[in-house]
C-alpha cells in the first residue's frame, strides 16, 4: 500500500486549473438560501432603476455588470432567478437576494441585495509521495479593488517540482461581463520520471529520471456570447532548458538535446458552449470544447507541434444537494516535444503513480458523484464516490525511436519500454471514494481525503488534501 497526499491547489502541474479554481471566485456558501424567489409579476416589468444593497467591499457597479440587467430592460420572475443566480455564480457573495420595487411612473426598481464573502485565502500545499515530497504557500485574492479582478501567487519547494507561479484574471474587462483576460507567469524547476507502460505493475520502476528547467508568460483573453457560446485565444511563450538524466538510473540518454535553452511558443484557440453554474458547491450545466493548439516557427517557437482536443463537463444536480459531476477529454497530439507529452496518474488518475503513462494521444473519463453527510454549525462535511479512466498510446512515433527538429537536433528520444508492450493502448482504471470539508464562504475544501484503488495493479493509493485558511 502507498501514500500519497495531492496537492491542494496543482501549482504546476494544472496552473489553468488553479485559475478555473481559485481566480474565477472561491466558490459559494453551503448554506442554502430561501427557495422562494421574490417575484414582482407575471408580467414583464420595464426596469427604471438599478440599486445595490449590502456590498461593503464589491462596486456597486460590479453588482450590476453581473446582474446584466439595466434600466430600460424587461424583467419578470424568471429574469431575477436568473440574476440571482448570475451572481451567485461569481462565488463573490454568501447570500443573494434579487427583487423589485414599483415606481411612482409604472416602472420598477430592481434592487440586488448581496452580502460579501471573504475576498481571499492563504492556503499552504503538501506533496509527500514517492515521487513528490515538499510543500509550499498559496495566496489568492478573488476580489481585487472590489472590482472581481483575481491575483493567485504561489510558491512551491519539492523533489519533483519546486518553482513560483503567478496569475492574474479579469473576469469583467472594461465592466463587460462578456469579456475575460488572464496572464499567468511561471518559474519552474521540474523531475520527471519515465516508467515502462504495464498498469499491472505494482510498484513500477523508474527507468529515466530527467530534470528541466522552463519559464513561461501566457496571455489569454476570452469571449462570451449569450451567456452560453465561449471563445478564446491564448499565447503562450516558454524557454525550456533540460538537464544531463540521473546516472543512477537504468537509462541515462537525454530525452532530448541538452543544448542551449528552447523556445517553445504556442497559440491556442478554443470555442465552446458553456452553461455551467456553481451554486452552494454543487455545479449545474452543461461544457463542451474544442480546442487546436499549434507551436511552429510562424509564432515565434523552435518546435513544430500540434494538439486538438475535445472537452466534455457535465453538472448534475440531485435531490438539492447532490451533484454528479462527468468530465471526458480527448487530445490528439502531433510531433509532441517531451514536455508537452499527455501523461496520465495522480491526480489524473487517481490509483496509479504520478505521471506513471505517457503519450501523444490520450482518452480520459471522470466520473464522481457528491453528497451530503452532516453540518455542524458553519462546517459541511460531503462525501464524494469517484471512478477515473484513461487511455493512452503513441500514434505518431519515427521508426528509430528519435524525433529531430528541421535543423536536425534531437526534441524527443523515446524509450522501447515506454512505447511498445502487449497493447498498442494503455487503459487504466481507478475507483475509490473521499471525504470533502467546507467552510460556508469558501468552496474550496479545508480538508479532503482520497481513497483510491487501481483496478489494474490492486494498489490501493490515498490523497490528502488539506489547508485552506479563509480571511
Amino acid at each position: 500500500m502507498e501514500y500519497e497526499q495531492c496537492v491542494l491547489f496543482s501549482l504546476f502541474r494544472h496552473h489553468l486549473s488553479v485559475l478555473a479554481l481559485v481566480l474565477t471566485g472561491l466558490g459559494a456558501s453551503m448554506a442554502h438560501a430561501d427557495e422562494d424567489l421574490p417575484v414582482s409579476s407575471s408580467l414583464r416589468s420595464e426596469v427604471g432603476d438599478v440599486t445595490v444593497e449590502g456590498a461593503n467591499k464589491t462596486q456597486s457597479s460590479t453588482v450590476r455588470s453581473f446582474g446584466q440587467v439595466d434600466v430600460g430592460d424587461p424583467v419578470d420572475s424568471e429574469e431575477l432567478e436568473k440574476v440571482e443566480r448570475r451572481l451567485l455564480a461569481t462565488g463573490l457573495f454568501q447570500d443573494v437576494r434579487v427583487s423589485t420595487e414599483p415606481m411612482p411612473d409604472g416602472r420598477v426598481r430592481l434592487v440586488l441585495r448581496v452580502k460579501d464573502k471573504a475576498s481571499w485565502v492563504v492556503a499552504p500545499t503538501v506533496a509527500l509521495s514517492s515521487a513528490n515530497t515538499g510543500g509550499g504557500l498559496l495566496y489568492a485574492e478573488n476580489n481585487l479593488g472590489g472590482r472581481a479582478k483575481k491575483f493567485v501567487v504561489a510558491a512551491q519547494v519539492s523533489t519533483g517540482e519546486s518553482g513560483l507561479y503567478v496569475g492574474f484574471l479579469d473576469p469583467i474587462l472594461f465592466g463587460l461581463p462578456q469579456l475575460k483576460f488572464s496572464l499567468e507567469g511561471q518559474l519552474k524547476s521540474d523531475r520527471v520520471d519515465e516508467y515502462s507502460m504495464d498498469p499491472s505493475e505494482d510498484d513500477p520502476e523508474v527507468l529515466r529520471r530527467t530534470r528541466f528547467n522552463s519559464a513561461s508568460l501566457s496571455a489569454e483573453l476570452g469571449f462570451i456570447l449569450f451567456e452560453r457560446v465561449r471563445a478564446a485565444a491564448k499565447y503562450r511563450l516558454s524557454s525550456i532548458d533540460a538537464k544531463t538524466p540521473d546516472p543512477k538510473m537504468p537509462v541515462t540518454t537525454p530525452p532530448f538535446s541538452t543544448g542551449p535553452a528552447m523556445r517553445d511558443t504556442s497559440l491556442r484557440l478554443m470555442v465552446g458552449l458553456d452553461t455551467r453554474q456553481t451554486l452552494y458547491a454543487v455545479t449545474e450545466g452543461l461544457n463542451l470544447e474544442a480546442s487546436y493548439e499549434v507551436s511552429t516557427p510562424d509564432v515565434w517557437s523552435e518546435f513544430d507541434y500540434r494538439k486538438f482536443g475535445l472537452l466534455y463537463r457535465h453538472g448534475i444536480r440531485f435531490f438539492e444537494e447532490n451533484n454528479l459531476v462527468l468530465r471526458g477529454e480527448l487530445i490528439l497530439g502531433t510531433d509532441l516535444p517531451f514536455q508537452q507529452e499527455l501523461v496520465m496518474g495522480g491526480t489524473t488518475l487517481r490509483g496509479f503513480q504520478y505521471r506513471q503513462f505517457r503519450g501523444d494521444s490520450r482518452l480520459t473519463f471522470t466520473a464522481e458523484y457528491h453528497f451530503p453527510l452532516f453540518k455542524v454549525k458553519s462546517l459541511a462535511f460531503r462525501g464524494v464516490a469517484f471512478s477515473d479512466t484513461g487511455a493512452v498510446a503513441w500514434k505518431d512515433v519515427p521508426e528509430d525511436g528519435i524525433l529531430r527538429d528541421a535543423n536536425g537536433r534531437v526534441i524527443r528520444n523515446y524509450l522501447r519500454e515506454t512505447i511498445t508492450g502487449q497493447n498498442p493502448v494503455t487503459v487504466a482504471q481507478g475507483v475509490g471514494g473521499g471525504l470533502r470539508l467546507y467552510l460556508n464562504n469558501v468552496v474550496l475544501p479545508l480538508l479532503g481525503v482520497d481513497v483510491a484503488y487501481a483496478v489494474n495493479s490492486g494498489q490501493v493509493r490515498f490523497y490528502l488534501v488539506a489547508g485552506v485558511t479563509p480571511s
